[in-house]
């Protein structure tokens, strides 16, 4: 008899062995298959917490080196001296109180009382180093710090708003403390915190190259909490809740190099901005340079609300129609690239999109986003003397004047009284098309919103 004959007789014993034992006991055998069942359900459901235990996983977008994490990342780790308060004014966080010199030229920080970092001892003025360019820092005393500037900028403490520790360490004074940090090549890729309060959860911050990847990771489960710019693919997940948000620091923005042969006419600039199509972005429509969340936000600039027969009009005055402008577009923003094309092309403009990795030194008309200080002063923007940073290469007398003045004075009535005329003018002269704020989702996974919202915020 040969082997294979002999396993196939093996075979059909067990076989009908088991279905005799099935018939007898079919109950058994029904309950034990649902119980299984359900079994296998609960383990699919409650897996991503076993996994994680009472740690938070929350995922950002971006390549940071230690010196360029961002300072939201780091808010549960530890504080700033200064911090931003809702109303985009500075107001205390590690310092009590500060004082300005009456040459508005030195800062005098003073620091709060019983402060200890996370390695138990207390927060010494010495122990603090914060660098600023063109800035003298120098510790008076243990609770003591003052900054000396070379000119009076009454923007300065905005720059005090970054993640203050203990020198050459990590060792903070949030409610969390950094226990680990992993590097690739010098990049961050994941940041490990345990907290002071055994009630709360540990946290993971993991870091991705790009959104795509990162959503990936939330798909995946290895990330609970990400925020998104496009969160359609989630609208019909439910095991996941999705906030909408609106975020006034990020301007999208498309800015027109000045000095262009054909970019050079307002008419065109401004022909070219009513021509735009507001209503179909994902975001809150922009009308000025300066957040509409911000105390010295003017409601009254012009408006270049969608008009093609106003922007046709503007353009028979140029000689740029048959012309081609070609749009540099920074990366995400393809989508509205896109449209913007459709709305020039269709009042005769011919578009050219070009795709940048980074701000390029060259471009015709560039489609960015702009991240808008707290602060109203935009003097590196659009001061002409700003050759690095006022990318537009833009020069008006009449705004290098208004701009010096308003960040030379601590007189907040003043500032905003110039700053009202700063947008006015700089909207009129249309140097860029300020388009919208655009909304972000933040996804969280159902079953870690309670850990999540035990985090101080």
């Amino acid at each position: 008899m040969s082997f294979l004959s002999v396993r196939t007789r093996r075979l059909k014993f067990w076989w009908h062995l088991s279905l005799a034992y099935a018939n007898r006991y079919q109950r058994r055998v029904l309950i034990s298959f649902i119980i299984l069942i359900l079994f296998i359900l609960a383990l699919v459901k409650l897996l991503p917490v076993i996994n994680n235990g009472s740690t938070l996983t929350i995922g950002y977008v971006g390549n940071y080196t230690l010196e360029q994490i961002p300072t939201e990342v780091l808010t549960l780790a530890t504080q700033s001296l200064i911090t931003e308060g809702p109303d985009g004014k500075p107001q205390p966080s590690l310092a009590s109180h500060w004082t300005v010199s009456e040459d508005q030229k030195t800062y005098t920080v003073f620091l709060k009382d019983n402060l200890t970092w996370h390695d138990a001892t207390p927060v010494d003025a010495k122990d603090i180093s914060i660098a600023i360019t063109n800035v003298t820092a120098s510790a008076i005393n243990n609770k003591t710090i003052e900054f000396h500037l070379p000119n009076p900028i009454s923007s300065f403490l905005e720059a005090l708003d970054k993640p203050v520790f203990k020198t050459k360490t990590f060792y903070g004074t949030g409610e969390f403390r950094i226990v680990g940090i992993d590097q690739v090549d010098s990049m961050v890729k994941r940041i490990r915190l345990h907290p002071k309060n055994p009630n709360l959860p540990k946290v993971e911050i993991k870091f991705y190259p790009s959104e795509k990847q990162a959503i990936t990771a939330l798909k995946m489960g290895d990330i609970k909490i990400l925020k998104v710019a496009n969160a359609k693919a989630f609208k019909s997940w439910p095991n996941v809740d999705v906030k909408q948000d609106t975020d006034e620091s990020s301007l999208v923005t498309v800015f027109f190099k000045t000095g262009d042969q054909l970019l050079s006419s307002r008419d065109l600039r401004q022909a070219l901005t009513y021509a735009i199509n507001k209503d179909n972005f994902d975001g809150e429509s922009a009308f000025s340079p300066i957040s509409s969340a911000s105390w010295a936000y003017n409601p009254s600039v012009k408006r270049y609300d969608f008009s093609p027969a106003k922007a046709k009009e503007m353009l028979s005055r140029t000689n740029a129609k048959g012309q081609t402008i070609t749009l540099s577009v920074m990366p995400g923003l393809d989508e509205v690239a896109k449209q913007i094309q459709d709305n020039w092309q269709a009042i005769g403009v011919n578009v050219k999109l070009k795709q940048e990795k980074g701000i390029p030194a060259n471009f015709q008309a560039l489609l960015a986003i702009n991240h808008l200080p707290p602060d109203p002063d935009q003097y590196p923007l659009w001061h002409s003397t700003q050759k690095a940073t006022n990318i537009t290469g833009y020069v008006n007398v009449k705004i290098d004047k208004i701009l010096e003045d308003a960040r030379s004075t601590q007189d907040e009535g003043l500032r905003k009284d110039l700053y009202a005329d700063f947008q006015r003018f700089l909207v009129e002269d249309d140097p860029a098309a300020f388009l919208y704020y655009p909304y972000t989702y933040q996804v969280v996974y159902k079953n870690s919103e309670k850990i999540y919202n035990q985090l101080p915020k």
